[in-house]
């Protein structure tokens, strides 16, 4: 196999067993994969083809690009888009049984003329905003208004409500009043929906937190960073009922080495000045793979199963290392930046912390420069190299 010298490895079998520890908690209720930016940076291409196969129900995106690339990808699942659509874009989406979100009228109209043009039907899951201020009708301030125009929605010739739904803003919290605040204006406002006339085949709230910590699972519960390994935050972390496994690591590759005197300037800015001989690695990634430019003097990387401190400025393309007392580092070993294995464990909750951000970013950092490497039974099943086609 060509040799690269950045990579995300992707354990499959990892990711399977992240899948039934979600799925063993919520057995009767359908689970959909929420693939949005890349599955999180994991490569949504192969993810999904893998979901598939161990039977995820629903797979949901962000946009339309993120639909398309799945059903070019072979994905027949269902798919939501759960952000905005335009005009434009309503009949490719139709036409490839892509299932939107409907948070307005309007916006239901133009599906459904659009539909009726094409002599099809187009499942729409409509949002209803609870407490997030996001997308959604307003159904705190405008209750009836809402009630009405969801009940013509479900009365239009062309399209067909599969689902009404809402999202958490704060259900990672310890306090969990405002997720019970938000939870209850849904059953209440899902009561008067159903007292309406209106079937309803599928109400869903629940992302990952919503489901591990509260068990608000209902018709359908959607994962998220969960399937990928993570907890959404620290108190998810320590109350979860679920032992999951995180799914990838981040590698680099030293490719130089030299020894340089006290005093010596370290970097852009010279942020960092050696106190004493020092033993500096050059290794091939920077902020332009996704590897931050704040992590610069404060994180650490792993070569040769020992911690190695970073110097000065992560810069486009390279990062220097410290590896003054680690013996026999040469150009060419493996540097581990992320993730869990054979040298050594460096998490991603404290690279988040040191950033200022959260685990979900960093993951969705790890740009298309960067090949995602799949592995089952630690061998090597499948390379997504964006740059070029190399296997």
């Amino acid at each position: 196999m060509f040799k690269y010298q950045s990579y995300l490895k992707v354990d499959l079998d990892k990711l399977k067993h992240n899948y039934k520890e979600i799925k063993n908690i919520s057995n009767l209720v359908k689970m959909c994969a929420v693939v949005k930016a890349n599955a999180y940076g994991q490569g949504a291409a192969f993810i999904t083809k893998e979901l598939e196969y161990l039977g995820i129900d629903y797979f949901a995106v962000s946009n339309i690009n993120e639909a398309l690339e799945l059903r070019k990808n072979g994905i027949f699942k269902p798919i939501m888009i759960l952000g905005y659509i335009s005009n434009e874009n309503i009949e490719v989406a139709i036409k490839n049984n892509i299932e939107l979100t409907v948070y307005d009228y309007d916006t239901a109209v133009e599906i459904n003329n659009v539909a009726k043009s094409l002599n099809k039907i187009c499942k729409v899951h409509i949002k209803i905003d609870t407490g997030m201020t996001r997308l959604g009708f307003q159904v705190r301030l405008d209750h009836d208004k809402c009630l009405e125009e969801i009940f013509k929605i479900y009365k239009m010739d062309n399209v067909v409500l599969q689902g009404i739904y809402s999202h958490f803003s704060d259900a990672d919290s310890e306090d969990y009043s405002y997720t019970k605040e938000q939870y209850n204006t849904y059953i209440g406002f899902m009561i008067d929906v159903e007292n309406r006339g209106i079937t309803v085949p599928i109400k869903h709230i629940a992302n990952d937190a919503g489901a591990i910590i509260h068990g608000y699972f209902l018709d359908m519960i959607r994962c998220g960073i969960g399937l990928y390994g993570y907890h959404a935050s620290d108190y998810v972390r320590e109350n979860s009922r679920l032992n999951l496994e995180e799914i990838s690591s981040l590698y680099t590759t030293v490719s130089m080495i030299k020894t340089v005197p006290k005093g010596t300037d370290i970097g852009y800015g010279r942020t960092f000045t050696t106190n004493s001989e020092t033993i500096v690695a050059t290794a091939t990634i920077g902020y332009a793979d996704g590897y931050p430019l704040e992590l610069s003097n404060k994180a650490y990387v792993i070569i040769n199963g020992k911690k190695a401190k970073i110097l000065g400025k992560v810069c486009m393309d390279q990062i220097m290392i410290d590896v003054t007392y680690i013996r026999d580092v040469k150009v060419g070993d493996k540097v581990l930046l992320f993730g869990k294995d054979d040298m050594g464990e460096i998490s991603l909750y404290e690279l988040a912390e040191m950033a200022n951000t959260n685990v979900y970013e960093l993951l969705c950092r790890v740009t298309m420069r960067i090949p995602r490497i799949y592995t089952r039974n630690g061998k090597v099943v499948e390379v997504c190299d964006y740059l070029q086609k190399i296997n």
